[in-house]
């Protein structure tokens, strides 16, 4: 089955104000013992299976877009030395506004990246300064325009929506900016304030509010209508494709996640799922550059390697949930009953029947019209679904 492969790349020049991922500012001197230890961990997984199908890759952080383009290639190379790429192989990089250049991209194409994702989160000035993003509008403007210049004919951008401070205008006017842009892809999430960073700190003193949830509702309404009268698919909760009758813009690598596919992770705190096994790596850099240096690199059962902190068996049941949760993300594809029970051998409406019949009763799932029989998000369950999702767990 054709894999997916995840490389955590954990390094940023600065932690942005709501920023709870595994990044650590202030580390670059540990950029080159940290690719090594990459390719050691990728040497591990290829010599414990022979010959992985790997149909995407993605290179993700953190800011992947401060590794140079030396150190691309070395991983790229032992990535294409222990694995099985596919020819129309998805490589995606993660990159801030702030960290490009021209030359870099044209390199970076070069070397066979086809897909970038450039953390834009907004098109407000103010927006960005409250966020403590490193870059400005221009800085992710030339962005763009340096990456297309260099080939780059699959580009994402990322935007945050339902900040403290922001209004429905403000929003608004944002998004237009981006469709101007004309980007292949749109991720596009509402903030989170996680514990842990300056934003819930400002929060707990009182001097931000969370969202307004009927507002950030009519934000999430109005991206979705504006989207789609845009030329954009709305194919997952947080995701829009550029409509395009000769190329598929709908990302691979997560699609895979969504459709229950194996991926495998590598680097600082990666997680993976394949063989029946889901695992976590350390998270610290300095803790997976050990873990990699005091062993030799001989096999282990797959998909084992010495980064591991935990290779958890998955029983049947729980993936069966987790196929069910993922799949309904996709509002257009949802979960398709074939391909639950080629998978599981059984039914799901023998499995999940009483969760099923639940959710339809209360509009929030339906079953698709068509020649095969799916079961996906109706246009309430969309705005709702973390209901239906804790509906599976």
């Amino acid at each position: 089955m054709n894999h997916s492969l995840y490389i955590h790349i954990p390094f940023c020049r600065h932690r942005c104000h709501y920023c709870d991922f595994n990044t650590y500012a202030g580390q670059s001197g540990l950029i080159p013992a940290y690719v090594d230890a990459l390719i050691d961990e990728l040497r591990i997984v290829s010599l414990a299976k022979q010959d992985i199908p790997i149909h995407s890759i993605y290179f993700g952080g953190g800011t992947p877009s401060l590794i140079t383009v030396p150190l691309y290639k070395k991983i790229l190379n032992s990535i294409k030395a222990g694995f099985k790429l596919g020819s129309d192989c998805e490589i995606s990089l993660e990159a801030n506004p702030g960290t490009l250049n021209q030359e870099y991209l044209s390199d970076l194409y070069g070397l066979g990246f086809n897909r970038i994702s450039i953390g834009v989160q907004s098109l407000d000035p103010f927006d960005l300064v409250r966020l403590d993003r490193i870059h400005s509008i221009w800085d992710a403007l030339e962005s763009i325009h340096h990456a297309r210049l260099a080939g780059f004919n699959n580009i994402n951008l990322d935007l945050i929506f339902a900040l403290p401070w922001q209004d429905l205008e403000t929003w608004k006017k944002t998004l237009l900016r981006a469709i101007d842009l004309s980007p292949e892809h749109f991720s596009i999430y509402s903030l989170i304030i996680e514990p842990g960073t300056p934003l819930f700190n400002w929060y707990q003193n009182g001097l931000i509010k969370q969202q307004d949830q009927d507002l950030e509702a009519d934000m999430y309404e109005l991206t979705i209508e504006t989207l789609e009268n845009s030329g954009y698919g709305h194919y997952e909760i947080s995701n829009w494709a550029k409509k395009d009758e000769n190329q598929d813009f709908r990302g691979r690598h997560n699609l895979q996640y969504w459709l229950g596919y194996p991926y495998l992770g590598v680097g600082a705190g990666a997680h993976g799922f394949s063989n029946g096994f889901r695992t976590v790596n350390t998270l610290t850099i300095l803790d997976y550059i050990k873990h990699l240096s005091q062993v030799n690199l001989l096999p282990m059962p797959f998909p084992g390697t010495p980064a591991q902190i935990s290779m958890d068996a998955i029983d049947l049941k729980t993936q069966m949930s987790d196929f069910m949760m993922v799949g309904l993300r996709l509002v257009e594809e949802g979960v398709s009953e074939r391909r639950f029970r080629n998978l599981f051998g059984r039914s799901m409406t023998e499995i999940f029947s009483q969760e099923i019949i639940g959710l339809i009763d209360q509009g929030l799932i339906e079953w698709s019209e068509g020649e095969e029989r799916k079961l996906h998000l109706t246009r309430r369950g969309i705005f709702l679904a973390n209901r239906v999702f804790m509906a599976f767990v």
